[in-house]
C-alpha cells in the first residue's frame, strides 16, 4: 500500500500547480497499488476542500484514509523531527513541519510506502520507508 503525501494529491488535480505533471507521472509510477492517507493529510486536504467534496474525492479516487495513529507514531514523528533539526543545523536542509514528521512516522508505523514530490524528511529520517519520488 501506498501513502500519499500532501504535496502529490494537491499538486495532481491542479493544474496550474508547477508540479502538476510531476504529480501525474507518480501517480502513474504507483500503477495499481492501493492508495491511502494519514489523518495529517486529510486534515491538510480539507483546508482547501469542503468536507463532503473531500470525502467524495477520495471515495472517487479510492483514496483509504489510515485512522490508526497511536502513540508510538506520534513519539516517532517527534524524535524525528529532532533528529531532522540536529540534522539541518547550519542551514544544509530546509526547515519542516510536524506534519511531515507525522506522514512519516504513520507510514513507517503501518508499513507503506510513501509517494511524494519532497522526499527531503523521509530521506533524511525515514530511511527505511520506501519513497516513490520523481
Amino acid at each position: 500500500m501506498i501513502s500519499l503525501d500532501t504535496n502529490v494529491l494537491l499538486a495532481a488535480f491542479d493544474p496550474e500547480d508547477a508540479c502538476h505533471l510531476q504529480a501525474l507521472q507518480l501517480l502513474d509510477q504507483v500503477g495499481s497499488e492501493a492508495l491511502a492517507i494519514c489523518p495529517v493529510v486529510y486534515s491538510e486536504l480539507a483546508a482547501s476542500r469542503s468536507w463532503e467534496g473531500l470525502r467524495a474525492f477520495l471515495e472517487k479516487a479510492q483514496v483509504d484514509v489510515l485512522w490508526d495513529m497511536p502513540p508510538v507514531v506520534w513519539e516517532r514523528a517527534g524524535r524525528a523531527s529532532g533528529e531532522y533539526a540536529r540534522t539541518r543545523r547550519g542551514g544544509v536542509l530546509p526547515r519542516r513541519i510536524v506534519a511531515d514528521f507525522l506522514v512519516g512516522a504513520h507510514a513507517e508505523h503501518h508499513g507503506l510506502a510513501v509517494a511524494t514530490l519532497d522526499p527531503v524528511v523521509f530521506r533524511t529520517v525515514f530511511t527505511g520507508v520506501r519513497l516513490l519520488s520523481p
